[in-house]
């Protein structure tokens, strides 16, 4: 039932054989490892066949013939003999007596084995980098993302900068304006300072001047028919002694800004009327005219002149005007000097 046949084709049988009756690669090995014993030969062969596939008989010859038709499915066998042949290493050289075919098949599986390997190794290699070009790839647009959003920060921070700098400026320029103002003001200040200064200087060392005097009597002085001079006899201060209480003058000492006040009292319904000259020019009046309910009647009057050294400052009263004088002091005229100039 079994046609004789070289060794590699017996081989080949066997494999086929293997394959087509879903024996498992375990088995595939007993049927190399029958083939390759010291004691085996042909007839062991034929036995192995027979009690491996008893039932195929004739239809072997016609199965190696489909095989020769599947080059694929011999090249998957090749590779599980590959994977068997790393599980037993040690195969080949166990056996010493394999017939020169046999160690032939053993080679070429040996060489399969190993670009097999080589071939994994790189798939397993590209496998590899292709992740890692994945991550990489992920990496550089997760940094893309980064630099969009620092870009945008950085705009962000650029347009703030510049509006700062605005602002910056705008405030530079204020203050420069109030450090002018600054400057004005204490120089300003300084003046001030420097004038009263002087004031205090020419106020401590120059004279000093005050005077006030009332009118002295025990009642109305009577009218006259024209203006005269009033004479306030009574003297309550006359610091300098420019104050004459005998003609009712003041002399101006020294020249200098001087402050004069007056006041002028009457009663029983007559009119008063008084008047403050410099030299021969009148400065000031004060007048107050009786009615009918009114029983006495005041006036006063006060200013600043400017008098040159030796000015003299006196008052009047009015034709028909009427005032009063008593211990009480009511009609005054008083003096001082400001400053000097």
């Amino acid at each position: 039932m079994f046609t004789q046949l070289p060794v590699h084709y017996k081989l080949k049988y066997r494999l086929s054989s293997c394959r087509m009756g879903g024996v498992t690669l375990t088995l595939l090995l007993l049927c190399l490892s029958g083939t390759l014993s010291e004691d085996a030969g042909e007839d062991n062969l034929n036995d192995i066949m027979v009690q491996i596939q008893p039932e195929q008989g004739q239809d072997i010859e016609n199965e190696y013939k489909t095989h020769n038709q599947h080059s694929e499915q011999e090249q998957d066998i090749e590779s599980e003999v590959i994977f068997k042949q790393n599980q037993a290493p040690s195969l080949a050289e166990t056996n010493s007596s394999c017939q020169p075919d046999m160690c032939n098949v053993l080679r070429h599986l040996g060489a399969m084995e190993a670009r097999l390997t080589t071939a994994e190794n790189q798939v397993e290699e590209l496998s590899n980098m292709e992740a890692i070009v994945a991550l990489l790839q992920r990496e550089t647009e997760f940094q893309a993302a980064e630099l969009r959003v620092m870009e945008t920060k950085l705009s962000t921070s650029e347009s703030l900068m510049r509006s700062m700098k605005r602002e910056n400026e705008v405030q530079e320029r204020k203050l420069q304006v109030l450090s002018y103002r600054v400057n004005a003001t204490e120089f300003r200040v300084e003046q001030q300072q420097i004038l009263l200064d002087e004031l205090r200087r020419q106020n401590e060392d120059g004279p000093k001047i005050a005077f006030t005097a009332a009118l002295g009597g025990d009642g109305h002085i009577l009218p006259s028919e024209r203006e005269t001079n009033l004479a306030f006899s009574n003297v309550l201060t006359n610091v300098g002694d420019a104050y004459n209480p005998g003609s009712g003058v003041f002399n101006a000492p020294v020249k200098g800004v001087y402050y004069f006040s007056f006041s002028a009292f009457a009663y029983s319904q007559h009119n008063v009327c008084i008047s403050l000259f410099k030299n021969n020019m009148r400065m000031l009046s004060a007048c107050d005219h009786h009615s009918e309910h009114d029983r006495s009647d005041s006036s006063g009057n006060g200013g600043t002149l400017h008098l040159e050294q030796g000015d003299h400052v006196y008052m009047t009263l009015h034709a028909h005007s009427h005032i009063f004088a008593d211990d009480h002091n009511r009609s005054t005229f008083r003096g001082f000097l400001l400053f000097r100039t």
